[in-house]
């Protein structure tokens, strides 16, 4: 990940844990709030893409959320957002999701689903937690040449935030 895409993300956990009245704040306090911060609201979910479709996170989304994805094979499904959001059904091994739903005049055309075994999703949940490790290694790097006191503080802090380690991909 490019270092400035770690700085955006920082920038975006930053403006949950200051309380934005400092123009210029000391980036020491600023980490050390970071630090302390209970839990963020990371903008942001899981996409989902095949074959031209594709499920976004709706409004309201919290990557910090993702470990919820675990339980959708036995039916409990993740907060999926609105506006418009999406919807999923089981039917047998497959989970069928039904992306941009619009409550006025939705239908369910064919070419607008996206489906899913529950058997992959393990696998794709697996994917997720390394690409998550990964982003952690990149945060503490980033850390390293910003403020590099901070930098095992701060990744953990984040990999607590974002739930590195829940669920049964640990």
């Amino acid at each position: 990940m490019p270092s400035e895409d770690v700085g955006a993300v920082v920038l975006s956990l930053l403006g949950h844990s200051t309380s934005g009245e400092l123009a210029q704040p000391d980036l020491g306090t600023a980490f050390d709030d970071l630090v302390r911060l209970e839990p963020p609201f990371l903008t942001g979910g899981l996409l989902l893409e095949a074959d031209g479709v594709s499920v976004t996170p709706g409004c309201c989304c919290d990557l910090t959320d993702w470990p919820d994805w675990h339980g959708l094979p036995e039916g409990n499904g993740p907060d999926l957002g609105h506006g418009p959001g999406t919807v999923f059904e089981f039917d047998g091994e497959i989970i069928r999701f039904w992306p941009d739903v619009d409550d006025k005049d939705w239908e369910s055309p064919e070419e607008r689903r996206l489906e899913i075994r529950r058997q992959d999703l393990p696998g794709l949940l697996r994917s997720v937690h390394r690409d998550l490790v990964g982003f952690l290694d990149a945060l503490r790097a980033w850390m390293r040449i910003v403020e590099p006191s901070y930098a095992d503080h701060v990744a953990a802090a984040v990999r607590g935030h974002l739930r590195v380690g829940d669920g049964p991909s640990a």
